[in-house]
């Protein structure tokens, strides 16, 4: 039971801070989890360790290094992870979900483009084409040359031929118009990409990453059109799922019906290992910050006299309790009882009559860990007056 009482007792409102706690840990990682940004937080969370570890046992120089240290890092991690940050900021933003997704192609441009692409898949033509929807890309992009051309079939061909000097480029196509060809877009840095997908789907992948762009990717040594959004690639095998595809996720939002099932299922099922691993991490975090989390306690304590001299009694006026304000750890006053506090006064010197006595530490006992803040009144009434002597029943009374 003495150990039970040491684990601090949650909350509805620590529950739902850890809950929340764990829906971003979670989601950090899934964002972070194949980006560089991943490994840098796992080692700052190295070095956190290494200097609560210094500062516990004292270590004056290292936690001055360290104090240092990271007063530079933050600096260096805002100019490092500048694209990570507003990354995440984005995807955090209501305005994210409160847009509307206009329709920004024609209804049969996804027909002819899925076709063309299959025909230079077909040929072992290489090419990397980014549909431009909300998000601006031009950002991300570099080098390039400006056009304002339709997305024919020819042209889009002649601009991919192997002999064309931007063939290895790619194109932007916003508004059903090219706008830019011969572009290099940013590289994906996720190492867990198969050895099969070359630069194109690299590019691809790290533009996607973060923007919404849809990016459509021919690969030469395969023969295979793939789409990228939102750092995830698909290959197709034929150009009418496409064309399906293309049209759905360019036509405007797509209206879904959420069901208890699938609202369930994605919260408890979908990678349940690793949201029980958030959930456990955040716990622990919680139970050892909550230990020693200060906690504050208002009670009332009923004022006791020791050594009454025997010929006095206390009489009325006599201060009865005392308001004591405590502090302590959070555990520590959860667990305080009434009669752990004690209020005690000697009164072997004290003569007949009104007092007022001053509450010191010395008149306070309290548990280990927990130490008085405040107390109401600063000083308490102690009114002795004389104990009635007991009357001798052999005399007689007085007659009226």
């Amino acid at each position: 039971m003495y150990l039970l009482d040491l684990i601090p007792a949650p909350t509805w409102r620590d529950i739902a801070d850890i809950l929340f706690l764990t829906i971003v840990a979670y989601q950090l990682y899934a964002w972070f989890r194949e980006s560089r940004a991943l490994r840098v937080i796992i080692g700052l969370v190295a070095l956190g360790g290494i200097y609560s570890i210094a500062k516990f046992w004292d270590l004056f120089l290292t936690t001055w290094v360290f104090q240092i240290l990271w007063q530079v890092l933050l600096i260096l991690l805002l100019i490092l992870f500048q694209t990570e940050i507003r990354q995440v900021l984005e995807k955090v933003s209501p305005m994210r979900y409160l847009r509307s997704r206009r329709r920004v192609f024609q209804k049969t441009f996804a027909k002819e483009l899925s076709q063309t692409l299959f025909e230079m898949a077909a040929d072992r033509t290489g090419a990397l084409i980014v549909l431009a929807r909300n998000d601006n890309p031009s950002e991300f992009v570099r080098a390039g040359q400006t056009i304002m051309a339709l997305p024919e079939s020819a042209l889009i061909k002649s601009i991919f031929n192997r002999y064309a000097p931007a063939h290895d480029g790619a194109i932007v196509i916003a508004q059903d118009r090219i706008t830019q060809m011969g572009c290099i877009l940013p590289l994906s840095e996720d190492e867990n990409l198969p050895e099969k997908y070359g630069t194109r789907h690299r590019a691809a992948l790290g533009l996607s990453e973060v923007t919404d762009a849809i990016c459509l990717v021919v690969s030469e040594e395969r023969s295979e059109v793939a789409t990228v959004v939102e750092g995830k690639i698909v290959t197709w095998q034929d150009p009418k799922a496409l064309a399906g595809n293309l049209s759905e996720i360019t036509g405007g939002p797509e209206i879904r019906v959420p069901t208890l099932k699938g609202f369930l299922k994605g919260i408890f099922v979908e990678n349940w290992r690793t949201k029980l691993s958030a959930l456990a991490l955040v716990t622990i975090a919680w139970l050892i910050l909550a230990s020693q989390q200060e906690a504050e306690l208002i009670i009332t304590t009923p004022v006791q006299h020791t050594n009454v001299p025997s010929h006095l009694m206390l009489g009325q006026g006599s201060t009865p309790t005392v308001d004591l304000t405590l502090s302590g750890g959070r555990n520590t006053i959860r667990t305080l009882k009434d009669q752990d506090v004690q209020v005690s006064f000697d009164l072997s010197a004290i003569t007949l009559g009104r007092h007022l006595i001053k509450v010191s530490t010395k008149n306070i006992f309290l548990p280990f860990g927990v130490k008085i803040d405040r107390v109401a009144p600063q000083k308490i009434m102690v009114n002795l007056r004389q104990r009635p002597k007991d009357k001798d029943p052999d005399q007689p009374s007085p007659s009226l």
